[in-house]
């Protein structure tokens, strides 16, 4: 078998290069004008579908072969285009998408890998509008109180588009489906409500503007056809509604993807807040450890034949029916077991205020959840608190440092024991016998340790992450622990408590608490208050928990009332100034001089667009445009700003002719000092002169 014959019998393939094959060879086709629209040739393949008449043009038409390699204008399938009077509604079934989700493709959902050879080559500098699209127009209800029509493209002309990007990049890229990624495929149904009319067919972003300008009015019907008798029900009027939020949100693209990412991470955090805080519970013996519960209840509940709306009633009820599974009594020991018999160590570190690389101080409290098991808690928990020791480290190469400009230092005043010199090289061994047995107890003797089983550690702080990296920057990772089961922060769980958004500080959570915080700053102390803060918060929750549902109900009704005056204040302050009533003008003011920034004028007078015709024309004042009826009045017959071309540059829209000797005349420069900097001066000149319009037009 000779090397050919080898190849076609791996390959699968009987025609292989230097052979005959049955079927023709591809030719590449000539190319056809990007921008002209010729209409259906006699051998194009038509197929007529319904009232809509789509036509699927031949795969070979405006096919340009150096789009290939720039991404413009390839056409891997069949176009379906639309052959449609202006002001016709599309055909049922038909499903379209928001023009400007379409523009927002690439930048809201395509991953970062492919989007910005996506953008540039098909989106980027208009490149978007190279392509050929059927519009159609959607005005909203009638009592909605936004009265702009939706551009709409069909989904099949979208399919298209991606088909011709995956070919000339080799993507995989379709089009978005589920939540709001629905707004790409909506069907209108010819019940009563608005329907998609055709508006035209666009080659460029020139003839994309002018359709856009030239949307018919809300009554118009081709052929002077009478509007639709179906008065739509209340049902169909919401499910219109929805349709068009559906579309809404999508058009957003981006910006609501990012705001429900946001929401989403939101809750995450307050969920893992909140469970942060029964756990806790949970190690201090103030909740039950239920494990199968639900499980055991929806099992039970398995063979009786319920609905899923009533089974998940009937779960609920079951689980309401449960004995509560937290408990706190001041004047009794913690009623539950203590869960994995932890030991509760905080750290706070203080660095030096002008240089943070400089650790001045460390403070270690620790409450170990034997000593507390037999221990009656206390009003509030404060027999638990008197359990914990501390220890506060100063580090002798900085002991000079002390912080007074950006916080009050105190670090030789130490409330809850003496303060311990250490030497910065020593800091990381001493700091990890911290977190063994004995745990701070640095009067028990070290006889007997090893015989110690390993206990689990829960490391606390307030704002936790900020204190492990200070420890860091001495050679001390608290991640090394083995027997580390996770971290508690103090801050996370009075947001939670409080349901704030913001952190707060140590020591106006302290004060809420009823907790006396002397000489915070002090690393020692701060350790010490965060421990009992934490234990207190436990506390608190469990209380507010058992409030009754009336008085839960009016702190919600408490909150939401503060918001809304927040938010009241804030309206308002936004509106002084508006307001002018009881003036008649006063006295005139004198033109400021002109400040050297661009004026709005110019910029006003551009964003009118330049085929922004006023209100539509009825079609006896409109002529005929490549094919298409031609939605606006020429410029010069109409009386409308006219170009002029000078030296290759536009000159201003106006409605009179100016002599070139005028022109030239108005826009030199005669003063000495209007010409200094010669060069630089005309430049600017140059620049400026097609954004905004010389007063001398006017005259």
């Amino acid at each position: 078998m000779d090397r050919l014959n080898r190849l076609q019998a791996l390959t699968g393939d009987a025609y292989i290069c230097g052979e005959e094959s049955a079927f023709q060879p591809f030719v590449l086709p000539m190319p056809k004008p990007q921008h002209l629209y010729e209409g259906t040739d006699s051998d194009d393949d038509e197929v007529i579908i319904s009232r809509g008449r789509v036509i699927l043009g031949n795969a070979n038409e405006n096919f340009n072969p150096s789009a290939i390699q720039s991404g413009i204008n390839t056409r891997p399938n069949e176009f379906p285009k639309y052959d449609l009077q202006l002001g016709e509604p599309a055909a049922d079934g038909e499903s379209f998408c928001p023009f400007q989700t379409v523009k927002k493709y690439p930048y809201a959902y395509i991953g970062t890998t492919n989007r910005q050879r996506v953008a540039a080559s098909f989106f980027d500098q208009g490149k978007l509008f190279d392509q050929t699209w059927d519009f159609f127009y959607l005005y909203r209800a009638s009592l909605d109180t936004n009265q702009q029509p939706i551009l709409l493209v069909p989904t099949k002309q979208l399919e298209h588009f991606l088909e011709i990007i995956n070919r000339s990049l080799n993507t995989s890229l379709t089009i978005p489906t589920g939540g709001t990624n629905g707004g790409f495929q909506v069907i209108f149904e010819n019940n009563g409500t608005p329907q998609p009319r055709y508006l035209g067919r666009s080659t460029d972003r020139e003839m994309a503007d002018r359709l856009k300008d030239n949307i018919p009015p809300r009554y118009y019907r081709p052929g002077g056809a009478p509007p639709s008798p179906k008065e739509p029900s209340d049902r169909s009027l919401e499910a219109f509604q929805a349709k068009i939020n559906l579309m809404v949100q999508a058009q957003k693209g981006k910006k609501v993807a990012h705001k429900e990412k946001q929401k989403k991470e939101r809750i995450e955090r307050q969920h893992s807040w909140s469970q942060a805080i029964k756990r806790v519970q949970r190690y201090l013996g103030l909740r039950e450890i239920r494990q199968g519960h639900l499980e055991a209840i929806r099992a039970s509940l398995e063979k009786s034949g319920l609905e899923w709306g009533d089974y998940d009633a009937a779960v609920k009820a079951a689980a309401a029916k449960l004995p509560p599974t937290t408990s706190f009594h001041s004047g009794q020991p913690a009623r539950f077991e203590q869960e994995a018999s932890v030991v509760f160590v905080c750290v706070d570190v203080e660095a030096y205020e002008r240089n943070t690389k400089l650790i001045t101080e460390i403070g270690i409290a620790t409450l170990d959840t034997k000593d507390i098991a037999s221990v009656v808690p206390g009003e509030g928990g404060v027999n638990w608190m008197s359990c914990i020791r501390a220890r506060h480290f100063r580090i002798n190469e900085h002991k000079h440092l002390n912080n007074f400009e950006f916080v009050a230092g105190c670090a030789d005043r130490f409330e809850f024991g003496a303060s311990e010199f250490i030497n910065l090289k020593d800091a990381p061994h001493i700091i990890a016998s911290c977190f063994k047995y004995p745990f701070s107890k640095p009067e028990e003797t070290t006889s007997g340790h090893d015989e110690q089983p390993k206990r689990n550690v829960i490391l606390v702080g307030h704002d936790i992450g900020a204190d492990i990296n200070f420890l860091k920057t001495i050679g001390y990772d608290i991640h090394n622990l083995s027997n580390l089961l996770e971290t508690a922060d103090t801050a996370f769980m009075w947001r939670y408590l409080k349901r704030e958004t913001n952190p707060r500080n140590l020591g106006s959570i302290l004060a809420e608490l009823g907790i006396i915080g002397w000489n915070l700053h002090n690393a020692g102390n701060d350790a010490v208050y965060t421990l009992q803060a934490m234990v207190a918060i436990a506390i608190k929750h469990i209380e507010e928990k058992h409030k009754a549902k009336e008085v839960r109900e009016q702190e919600k009704k408490a909150r939401m009332m503060e918001a809304l005056r927040e938010a009241t204040e804030f309206a308002m302050e936004k509106d002084e100034g508006w307001s002018s009533e009881g003036s008649d003008g006063g006295v005139a003011a004198a033109p400021a001089p002109p400040s050297g920034s661009k004026g709005k004028k110019g910029a006003d007078f551009q964003s009118r667009g330049k085929h922004s015709e006023g209100p539509w024309r009825p079609e006896e004042h409109r002529g005929q445009i490549g094919g298409q009826r031609q939605l606006w009045q020429d410029p010069d017959k109409a009386g409308r700003p006219s170009k002029s071309t000078i030296s290759g540059k536009v000159a201003p829209f106006t409605s009179r002719p100016v002599p070139l000797e005028d022109y030239i005349k108005k826009t030199t420069p005669s003063d000495d000092k209007s010409t200094k900097n010669g060069g630089q001066r005309a430049k600017t000149n140059h620049a400026t002169q097609n954004k905004s319009v010389p007063a001398w037009l006017n005259e």
